[in-house]
């Protein structure tokens, strides 16, 4: 079985075998040692404090790395079980859960406020603003994310479905699938397939 580390601040993964872990950990310690000595030489400062590695694996391999810790500075860098990098929230079995979930809380949060001041909108405008602050982040590094569980993709349909019946000013339990044709928008699965 292949794990894989990630470390922030070196930017690369490393990939061992579960046997192979003590030779992992000596050859990233060396890593990091390098780096540290590059920084000193250019004058960069370093801080452990925000140094974060994450080792990505199945979820029974991960009591067999229960001992796998770094050192920077010092300083002893423990795993983390989510890091954010670029917007997007990885997790280490990138089933990308912590990323569905922030990403809908923050889509429905901005749609409620645009919900609030709709009628100020024409149509063409509504559409231009939720498209600038909600479908932007709905559908950001989905290339990365897209093959995540059925039920990350409903979480993230339903608040398609909110800007569909904001757009088109529906109620509650009317169907979205004439709206979204009408718009010709791709649901979400479709717009992930393409």
């Amino acid at each position: 079985m292949q794990f894989t580390v990630l470390c922030r601040r070196y930017k690369t993964p490393v990939s061992f075998k579960v046997e192979d872990k003590i030779n992992a950990i000596t050859d990233m310690n060396e890593d990091l040692l390098s780096m540290r000595n590059w920084c000193f030489n250019n004058y960069l400062l370093l801080n452990p404090d925000k140094t974060k590695f994450m080792v990505f694996c199945s979820r029974q391999m991960l009591p067999k790395l229960q001992d796998f810790m770094l050192s920077l500075l010092g300083k002893e860098l423990v795993p983390v079980q989510a890091a954010k990098d670029l917007g997007m929230t990885l997790d280490l079995h990138l089933t990308f859960n912590d990323h569905i979930v922030n990403t809908v809380y923050s889509c429905m949060s901005c749609l409620g406020q645009i919900n609030g001041v709709k009628h100020a909108f024409d149509r063409g405008t509504l559409i231009t603003v939720i498209n600038a602050l909600v479908l932007s982040k709905l559908f950001y590094c989905s290339n990365v994310w897209a093959n995540s569980s059925n039920c990350n993709t409903d979480e993230l349909q339903s608040v398609q479905n909110f800007v569909c019946r904001i757009v088109s000013s529906a109620r509650k339990f009317n169907h979205i699938t004439p709206i979204l044709k009408e718009l010709e928008w791709l649901p979400v699965s479709g717009q992930l397939y393409y």
